[in-house]
């Protein structure tokens, strides 16, 4: 008997009925340009289908037509539920398999080779899976770390994939390899792939392999039980001898719009109204507001490249500000994460709590140092009580010009503590196995010495920029990341500058076009892959200079709130100037 599944460690998360009838329709009308015989039977998989949902969808919205539906999935529950839906009459197979056991390990002449023991005819042909019309499939999403890394490499290895891989993106090829040529897709998935680097290997695939027709990033809306913000892809899979390029695919986001600047333009009955709308703008439904665009992808022949989805007027205007640049963050500034403990619960601590210890456990003053986080850095400046209050035990120190690890035998109470804690810290074996390594380092310290110059510190999750100015020298946390100047002869006027321009509307809009990683409630992900490739202006213009001046004085002066809103207004015209808008 196959167990009954843990659907939030498996990453399973049923389909619901309006968002099934959503996609069921979707396919369907892809569909009708390339399958137009009504009376030869076209075949549909869903190859997760759970409790039915999708397929029950499907047998409604194709019902004129000669449809034969077929679902797997490991959850013997799920399937009886399914089984009980249908009746004798409707044309539906079901199966209690795992599906990607369906395929052997892969031999390119024999991919589609049954294991032993896989029964039914009409799913096999010669001894092969036979290929499907249609596929319609909301796959698990699981995590390399959920998997596992024994599994994860047996299911990379099979699937013929590199990398960090997350179940769905086995789920992908595998159904590729299922589906005829010419046939259509329909799934849902995480939107990671869309607006991360880590993606790049499936953007790559489905560009290689699919007339892209439709993709579709539901962003925040919650039409999804799951963690994950998801988005749909719609595709023809392109026979070997074809070379299409995907330069006008159809593209739509929708995001919970939480400004209330915009003005709304019409109002819906619910999200899926506002789906079936062509126009962008604002919508609201359910007493919130969504923002909508709608307009064409251009897939990037680098996959490294995202895939941005954006309005005619939306590309043109990031165009405009990438023509008037002066050169990239990247060209002028080095952009990284903050440290990595791996140990949090050990290392990081507020001023009290450390003070709270045993004398003889107490770390040292000369270890302990002020720490710049996600819950304490705000916009502009880094002179608040907060930062200083917070305090890493610093591992590492500059010896020669060279980091390494301090001696505990300099640091008696420091090492004290860490011994109490050693147990935890010994079983990091990435640190404990390796020849260079200490078991009580910090795992990810960056260079003590950078932390020294002056830097921007930026959280790398916000609703909104938070650029700041460091000229205290604090440390920086793994969920901030922080500049510095490339060369030591360069002016920290250049940060000034830099912070600006990150903190301006301009820039704003310029992220949210270009990195659409997006998570609930209008939180932006900063990541130095995207912060690389902000634009920076000609630094010697008369605007910039100004620029420069303004920021100085948010960065060095207590000011009135009404003050810093009035420098961040004089600050917005500038930046715009400085990119040739006015």
């Amino acid at each position: 008997m196959v167990k009954n599944i843990n659907k939030k460690e498996d990453g399973i998360h049923y389909t619901a009925k309006e968002l099934s009838y959503f996609m069921a329709s979707r396919l369907k009308e892809a569909s009708k340009k390339f399958f137009t015989a009504k009376n030869s039977e076209v075949q549909l998989l869903d190859p997760s289908c759970g409790d039915g949902e999708l397929l029950k969808a499907a047998a409604k919205i194709f019902s004129e037509d000669n449809i034969k539906l077929i679902g797997v999935d490991t959850d013997e529950y799920a399937i009886n539920a399914a089984q009980q839906y249908f009746t004798q009459e409707d044309n539906v197979s079901l199966f209690i398999n795992d599906y990607l056991n369906l395929f052997a390990r892969e031999e390119e002449q024999d991919l589609f080779n049954l294991l032993p023991n896989e029964p039914d005819s009409f799913f096999i042909e010669d001894g092969y899976l036979k290929p499907v019309d249609l596929i319609l499939a909301n796959p698990p999403y699981v995590r390399t770390q959920v998997m596992g890394a024994d599994k994860s490499q047996i299911l990379a290895d099979k699937f013929n994939l590199k990398g960090k891989i997350d179940l769905y993106h086995v789920f992908l090829v595998a159904m590729t390899k299922h589906l005829k040529d010419n046939g259509i897709i329909c799934v849902i998935t995480s939107n990671r792939y869309l607006t991360t680097a880590g993606g790049k290997d499936i953007r790559s695939f489905l560009d290689a392999n699919y007339e892209i027709l439709e993709v579709i990033d539901l962003g925040d809306t919650k039409l999804f039980d799951a963690a994950v913000l998801p988005a749909i892809f719609i595709g023809r899979k392109k026979s070997p001898s074809e070379n299409i390029k995907n330069d006008k695919v159809k593209c739509y986001r929708i995001y919970e719009e939480t400004k209330k600047t915009e003005t709304v333009i019409e109002k819906c009955e619910s999200i899926y109204e506002i789906l079936s709308k062509k126009t962008s703008g604002i919508y609201e439904a359910n007493k919130k507001n969504y923002k909508v665009m709608s307009g064409i992808l251009k897939v990037p022949q680098d996959p490294k490249e995202l895939w941005v989805m954006a309005s005619n007027e939306e590309k043109e205007w990031v165009e405009q500000i990438k023509k008037s640049s002066f050169c990239l963050f990247s060209d002028l500034f080095k952009v990284r994460v903050g440290i990595k403990t791996t140990a949090d619960n050990v290392f990081i601590n507020n001023q009290s709590e450390w003070e709270k210890l045993p004398s003889d456990i107490k770390p040292e003053n000369e270890v302990l140092h002020s720490l710049i986080s996600s819950d304490n850095i705000q916009k502009w400046t880094c002179n608040n009580s907060k930062i200083s209050q917070k305090k890493i035990l610093y591992t590492h120190q500059t010896i020669n010009g060279k980091r390494q690890a301090i001696d505990l035998n300099e640091y008696e109470h420091t090492k004290n503590y860490l011994e109490f804690h050693k147990e935890q810290l010994s079983a990091r074996t990435y640190l404990t196995k390796s020849k260079t390594r200490h078991w009580y380092e910090i795992w990810v310290p960056q260079e003590p010495n950078d932390f020294k110059k002056t830097k921007i510190v930026f959280p790398d999750i916000s609703p909104e920029p938070k650029f700041s100015i460091d000229t205290n020298q604090y440390l920086v946390d793994g969920n901030c990341y922080w500049i510095t100047l490339k060369e030591s002869n360069q002016s920290t006027d250049l940060l000034y500058l830099a912070a600006a321009v990150a903190n301006s509307d301009l820039m704003t809009r310029f992220h949210s076009i270009e990195f659409q990683n997006v998570l609930y409630a209008g939180r932006k992900r900063y990541l130095t892959q995207y912060v690389n490739e902000y634009v920076f202006p000609n630094p010697d213009s008369i605007y910039a200079k100004e620029i420069i001046n303004l920021s100085k004085k948010l960065v060095s002066e207590k000011l009135l709130n009404e003050e810093i809103i009035s420098i961040e207004k004089k600050l917005n015209i500038l930046v715009e100037k400085c990119f040739l808008l006015h």
